[in-house]
């Protein structure tokens, strides 16, 4: 197990227990029967997959005290992506492996990653968020009373069509998209 999926594990039994569990153990907690992980994706997608791995660390390391269960395909929202941020403020959801694109409507700030071709590789992403750009946001996102623990990347949204290549705005002059909900792809399409 790599120190990064390590330090994950430990700070969503951090969330999911509150500040008191760095210096209670664990059977001096009050613990919930099971803490809902949220992804919008189904099982075997890569979130899907992370999700179920969280759960697993999380439960290994806890002695099988604390349990973690994943629901996908956002079903803890009837299916609407864009309501995930806003359940997990209210409790329905404790956790989420969660997308900018479905917070952005709570968190607008999170538009800057839905901004089409402002950041042409992996390495423009790292720089935004594993630097002042990422802490910020992260900051931003705690006030909104959710707590983010890491950045993962999804790659890159990708437009595909059976008209021609598309390489900049002006190639999609005079051409129709179907777009996610946010409202930042449907104001831009």
């Amino acid at each position: 197990m790599t120190s990064r999926l390590k330090l994950a594990a430990a700070l969503a039994v951090s969330v999911a227990l509150g500040a008191e569990w760095a210096t209670a153990p664990v059977e001096a907690q009050t613990l919930k029967a099971e803490y809902k992980i949220s992804t919008v994706v189904g099982p075997p997608f890569p979130w899907g997959l992370a999700a179920q791995r969280w759960a697993d660390i999380v439960k290994e390391k806890s002695g099988g005290k604390i349990a973690m269960k994943v629901y996908p395909g956002s079903s803890l929202v009837g299916g609407d992506q864009t309501k995930e941020f806003t359940a997990m403020r209210q409790g329905v959801i404790d956790m989420a492996v969660g997308s900018t694109i479905n917070w952005s409507p709570q968190v607008q700030e999170l538009n800057l990653f839905s901004m089409p071709f402002l950041m042409p590789d992996y390495k423009a992403i790292d720089a935004l968020t594993q630097g002042e750009v990422g802490k910020k946001l992260f900051e931003i996102i705690a006030s909104k009373d959710v707590v983010p623990l890491a950045w993962g990347e999804n790659g890159f949204r990708e437009l595909s069509n059976s008209k021609g290549v598309i390489a900049s705005p002006a190639d999609m002059k005079g051409k129709k998209f179907r777009v996610v909900g946010s409202p930042i792809f449907i104001e831009t399409s």
